[in-house]
């Protein structure tokens, strides 16, 4: 009896030892599952503000500390990105190194030529001539309806090919040509 208590207080000690060596389990540092789901949380909460989602943003999460990059319009949304990365649990600091660069005019020449083409090129096309176009800092939205999923895939193919699309976000209903 008296070995085998020596052999199991061994064994605890040598855990002991083991877990002081390691050093205390720090708060601020997360797991890289948890590190994913963070930085899933942030490019979530990012896409559904109305001012950010149509930047493009990166988010990666790193022993809490979350980094922003990309660029944003403003030094508004800028701020708005970071308070709302910070918000995220098991973030505890935002590195921010987002950039304002608005092309401006310049933007708003490309969105409207974006647009125009994309519509042209619907309305070629008998099957889509339901669906609308909006495109902002070269994101195109369509939006409408169709006949078919065969339709709204042909709408999706032709904005996702056209040059100068960063991001297509698909609002489309299909509604059967009896029933529209």
């Amino acid at each position: 009896m008296r070995k085998s208590c020596t052999s199991v207080m061994s064994l605890l000690g040598a855990s002991l030892l083991g877990l002081a060596l390691a050093g205390p389990a720090r708060a601020d540092q997360l797991p890289g599952n948890q590190a994913a789901q963070a930085e899933g949380q942030i490019q979530t909460r990012l896409q559904q503000d109305a001012d950010l989602k149509n930047n493009r943003i990166q988010a990666t999460v790193d022993n809490g500390v979350a980094t922003l990059k990309g660029t944003v319009d403003t030094e508004a949304e800028r701020t708005k990105a970071g308070k709302l990365a910070a918000g995220v649990k098991g973030v505890n600091q935002v590195d921010n190194q987002l950039r304002i660069g608005s092309e401006g005019p310049k933007a708003a020449v490309s969105d409207s030529a974006i647009t125009a083409r994309l519509k042209t090129e619907l309305v070629a096309e008998e099957a889509l001539r339901g669906v609308r176009v909006q495109t902002n800092n070269s994101v195109v939205n369509l939006s409408g309806t169709v006949a078919s999923t065969a339709a709204r895939q042909r709408a999706l193919e032709l904005a996702q090919t056209l040059s100068g699309v960063m991001r297509v976000e698909d609002n489309i209903k299909i509604v059967p040509s009896g029933t529209q």
